[in-house]
């Protein structure tokens, strides 16, 4: 375990432009990044990919970083944006996407509503970015790759009530942002992803 006083000096020097300190860092923490990566994404050669980003990542940002955790945290944070940039890219959550869309698009003119139905997607696009982390790892999870509540809690490392209260939060969050009509295209299309 490193001192907050280690943590300062290795992130002064590292700003510096010392190489050293850069390797202390990977040292310290690549280990243990790359086993939580390997948790989270089951690919190996995926993870190595993710880590060098990562660290190049911050090898090239490290003049202008600003930490206000501790180092370990902040770099267990960018591993978790990154795994998000890769679910938000993922083959899946596109054809969620397309699907959602089509789905709005056929049931258009079913409701005689005046809505567009392309801003009302980018919208619920948008709803689902602005999640935090976890909310959203857990909706898309269970609602894009359609894992179950107990595969997602032993995957996460969280118990199934957590799991499942995140999933509340998110669905209420996606309701406020949507009046009647929208919230019952949302609860439909749930329920045909159940299918």
């Amino acid at each position: 375990m490193l001192s907050v006083c280690g943590e300062k000096e290795l992130l002064y020097n590292l700003k510096q432009g010392r190489h050293a300190a850069f390797n202390a860092i990977y040292d310290l923490y690549g280990k243990q990044l790359y086993t939580y990566l390997l948790h989270k994404l089951k690919d190996p050669d995926l993870c190595s990919d993710v880590l060098q980003d990562l660290f190049t990542s911050l090898w090239e940002k490290r003049a202008a970083i600003e930490i206000n955790t501790s180092l370990k945290a902040y770099l267990y944070q960018s591993a978790r944006y990154k795994i998000f940039d890769i679910y938000r890219n993922d083959k899946k959550f596109k054809k969620y996407l397309i699907e959602l869309s089509g789905y709005i698009n056929a049931d258009y003119s079913l409701m005689g509503d005046t809505l567009d139905h392309r801003k009302k997607l980018a919208e619920t696009i948008d709803s689902i970015n602005k999640m935090p982390v976890r909310m959203k790892e857990i909706f898309i999870l269970n609602r894009i790759d359609q894992q179950p509540i107990q595969d997602i809690a032993t995957r996460l490392n969280i118990s199934k009530q957590t799991v499942k209260n995140q999933l509340g939060k998110a669905l209420r969050a996606l309701r406020i942002n949507y009046s009647g009509l929208d919230v019952l295209v949302l609860v439909l299309f749930a329920l045909l992803l159940k299918k």
